[in-house]
Formats: structure tokens, C-alpha cells, sequence
């Protein structure tokens, strides 16, 4: 199914999702038959003018196949000639069926219009093994390949830890009042809002904030409509880091080693505080058997330190309007380039942790798709990442 862009020039821009589950025997995916092209294919379709990749493969999953999903790791895209002479872009991701757990993320969507019949027939569920015949187009199964590499190495089941920096903030030179107080420009406001539909792709489902009003308020919106409590905590913000870096370092460390649910964690800090925390990201990675250099070194997190899901000392919760007044390569920003093996062939790309000033735009965040630990991978490794912007209003 799918949406015209629009757009006259450049590649068609769509976006779908390999569905995967655990069968009683091997690894199962979920394809759709489409009538009109008689064609068993991945879930997808045309993204909608200024709507992310990301955000436009979960809508289209949920519309061709009647099942909320949450996005996992990133798979290569498809590019293929149209009879018009247009490239069209197929981006694709990993993704689970939504369970109970990711209720935040699914409250946060707005209701989605499921295919007709003339759109989709058939839905339904084919081990690996006969997946790759039972596909139409041979193209499609290069991320069928991928999905399969990832599941050998053990890194298929993870789980997403998101760091956002605030949206665009009134000047300071501008801004009378106190610098814990600066509030967010109309563009930060407006993606803000755009954060929404991104944050729930990934399945968040806990917020945690710096509790100076830029950054309250630019997660604010996803935990007024995914009804979660907007947690803060002071080491996120600039004077906090300036005081104890050490502390918003831990935090991160200990949302990455999580509580063993699949289950998503955004942490929205400060440009200041970045750098810190892009630190401990690099030191999570994984390095895939066979792409170059030993494996990451382990994360520590202190005996003690916090409480389960990044909440440790300084935390507070509010709720998503307390003191707010009456008021990531891909197309949407995230790199992952085509090529096989995968994951192995691209695993410098994929794992790719800014280390230069400023490190993350306004309203920008970096997605972490973490090991739940399955065979030999230990976890709260970072098995791939990507990098999410939501579009200007």
C-alpha cells in the first residue's frame, strides 16, 4: 500500500518492515499478498510528504497486515526502477509484533486505517526456509539475508535506548529570564510534536529528562500521548553534568544494561552533556564476528547506583505538563548502506557514535539497538545505531 510523496524529482521514497517471531521450529516472517500485483512481498509503501522513514514503515506494516509493531534493527534497503523511469528507495527494519508492555508506544499513534481487501488479500507466516521461495521480487531477499545474519550472531532480539538532545531553544542572548527556564522556539515546539510519531516507532515506554524546561518539553508530548510519566533527572542537565559527569554517564550505563524486557528508554539531555554520554555509547558497541577488532569491552555500572530503568539518585517524576505553563544515512537521518554479508560488511557504518561537536542537531536523537542477551552476546551491547530527526514544520 502507500501514499503518493508528492514529490517530482528524486527517488520514491517508502519504507516497510520484516516481521519476525519465533516459531516452534526456526525464525518465522510475515509477508502480504497483494491481489492487484499477485506478489507475495515485505510490508510496505510510499511515505507521506515530510513523514520519516521510520515513522512511514510502521504505519504501512500496521495498515498491510492489521499488527502494531515496534521497530528493531536496521536491514538494506531496495532500490529498483519504476516503468517511469524513478528510482524507488524501499528503507527497511527489523520489527517485532507490539506485546502488552509496549502499550506507551501504541497509545502514542494515532488510529491507522487498515487495507482494504483489493489492497491486501492475505497476510501470513512463513519460516526462513520458505520465505526466500514464497517471495515474488528477487530483490526482497536481500533483507531477508540480512535479517538472517543478524539472527545467527545473536543480536536480533534487542531492545532500543534513544539519547535526544532538547529542540531548538530561545537564544540566551534573548531570554531575560533564568537559564533553567529558556523555553523552546516554535520550531522546537512543532518537533517536538514531530518527536511523537518517531519516539513510538522504537517502542518507548520510559522517559526520562534533564528537568530544565527545554528538554521537559520537548518529551513532553510523547508522554501526554503514550500516557507515561515524564521522569527527570537532574545529572541530565548542563549544571548537573558540569558538577558530576561521572552521574549521566552512569545513567545511560545502566539503562543500557536494562532490565531484561523489550522495552524502549529515551534519555533527552543537553548539547554540554553529549560528549559524555556519546563516551559510554562507543564503549557498549559490539563488533560483529569477522568485522575487524575484539568485542567491546563490558559496561560497568557501580553496585548500587539507581533503580531499575536509568531512575537512580537526583531522579524525580512529574507528570507531562508539571511546571511546563500553559503551554539519525537514511531518510530520516540514520545510516545504514546496502551490502553482504550483513551485518558484517557494514558494521563500521552501522555502528557509527558522533564524536565531533555538536554532536546531535535540536531535536535529534540517536537510537541504540541493544542486545537482550540471547546466546553468547552478553547484554547491553550496542548492536547497530541510527540517527532520527523529525522534519521541520
Amino acid at each position: 500500500m502507500g501514499n503518493q510523496s508528492g514529490e517530482s524529482a528524486g527517488p520514491v521514497r517508502a519504507a516497510g518492515c520484516l516481521v519476525w517471531r519465533r516459531g516452534a521450529a526456526e525464525l518465522e516472517v510475515l509477508l502480504v499478498h497483494r491481489p492487484r500485483y499477485r506478489d507475495w512481498s515485505w510490508p510496505k509503501g510510499k511515505a507521506k510528504p515530510g513523514e520519516r522513514a521510520a515513522v512511514c514503515a510502521v504505519r504501512e506494516t500496521v495498515e498491510e497486515t492489521g499488527r502494531q509493531v515496534v521497530l528493531g534493527v536496521p536491514l538494506p534497503p531496495v532500490c529498483y526502477t519504476l516503468k517511469s523511469g524513478r528510482v524507488k528507495r524501499v528503507e527497511y527494519w527489523a520489527a517485532r509484533v507490539a506485546s502488552d508492555l509496549d502499550n506507551p508506544a501504541i497509545c502514542a499513534r494515532p488510529t491507522i486505517r487498515i487495507a482494504r481487501p483489493a489492497e491486501i488479500d492475505k497476510t501470513g507466516w512463513f519460516p526462513l526456509s520458505k520465505a526466500r521461495a514464497r517471495l515474488t521480487r528477487a530483490s526482497d531477499t536481500a533483507p531477508l539475508d540480512a535479517l538472517a545474519a543478524w539472527d545467527r550472531a545473536g543480536a536480533l532480539d534487542t531492545r532500543a535506548v534513544l539519547l535526544l538532545r532538547h529542540a531548538r531553544a530561545v537564544k540566551r542572548s534573548a531570554w531575560s529570564g533564568d537559564e533553567a527556564s529558556r523555553p523552546l522556539t516554535r520550531d522546537g515546539w512543532a518537533r517536538a510534536r514531530g518527536l511523537v510519531p518517531l519516539l513510538s516507532a522504537f517502542g518507548v515506554d520510559h522517559v526520562v529528562s534533564s528537568p530544565w524546561a527545554r528538554c521537559r518539553r520537548t518529551v513532553a508530548p510523547y508522554a501526554r500521548r503514550g500516557r507515561v510519566t515524564l521522569h527527570t533527572n537532574q545529572w541530565l542537565s548542563e549544571a548537573g553534568a558540569a558538577e558530576s559527569p561521572e552521574r549521566a554517564a552512569r545513567l545511560l550505563a545502566e539503562a543500557l544494561v536494562g532490565g531484561g524486557e523489550a522495552t524502549g528508554i529515551v534519555l533527552c539531555a543537553h548539547r554540554p552533556v553529549l560528549p559524555g554520554l556519546c563516551e559510554v555509547l562507543s564503549g557498549a558497541l559490539w563488533t560483529a564476528p569477522g568485522a575487524g577488532g575484539p568485542a567491546a569491552p563490558g559496561i560497568g555500572v557501580p553496585a548500587g547506583f539507581g533503580s531499575a530503568r536509568g531512575l537512580g539518585p537526583g531522579a524525580a517524576a512529574a507528570g507531562p505538563d508539571a511546571g511546563l505553563g500553559a503551554t539519525a544515512g537514511r531518510g530520516d537521518g540514520s545510516g545504514a548502506g546496502a551490502g553482504a554479508p550483513w551485518p558484517l560488511a557494514n558494521a563500521g557504518e552501522l555502528t557509527q557514535i558522533p564524536s565531533e561537536d555538536p554532536y546531535l542537531r535540536t531535536a535529534e536523537f540517536l537510537v541504540a539497538h541493544v542486545a537482550m542477551g540471547s546466546g553468547a552476546l552478553r547484554p547491553g551491547r550496542i548492536v547497530a545505531v541510527g540517527r532520527h530527526r523529525p522534519a521541520a514544520a
